[in-house]
């Protein structure tokens, strides 16, 4: 089993989702994930969502939404990453650093190139311990190995 597939069953396996395919990653580490009712969900570890599409034809529905493919796409800011770090590794993402991420800052110095398992297993464990928190409540991250 991948890192990413662990990470998804470990760290959003609390959602009740039973994940059993990645079907497409874009180069921000969104993923398209299949469960093992065949049902599709879009993962956006940005805003810390899983959002059930419903079958192939909902998910291709979402995906054509314009904003959508934007976010998805992300080609503004995929060419920033690329210009200021390169090309990702294998299994590799450009993202956010942590606090970035948490506090929605998309500025191009704060981008980073990251393991994509590592990516979703922090926005799991982050969404995890702010599910029940109202928007815009402070959080204060603490480190812990």
């Amino acid at each position: 089993m991948s890192r990413v597939m662990q990470a998804l069953r470990r760290d959003w396996g609390w959602t009740g989702v039973d994940f059993a395919e990645i079907i497409a990653v874009s180069r921000m580490g969104h993923l398209l994930l299949s469960d093992t009712d065949d049902a599709i969900h879009y993962l956006d570890p940005e805003t810390r969502e899983l959002i059930r599409l419903g079958g192939e034809e909902q998910a291709a529905q979402y995906m054509a939404d314009p904003e959508v493919a934007l976010v998805w796409r992300a080609e503004a800011l995929v060419q920033a990453a690329r210009d200021r770090l390169g090309e990702p590794a294998e299994e590799e993402v450009y993202t956010l650093t942590p606090d970035a991420l948490l506090a929605g800052d998309y500025a191009h110095e704060n981008l980073v190139r990251q393991s994509l398992a590592d990516l979703i297993s922090f926005a799991g464990q982050v969404a995890y311990q702010t599910r029940d928190l109202p928007d815009g409540t402070p959080i204060k991250l603490k480190a812990t190995d």
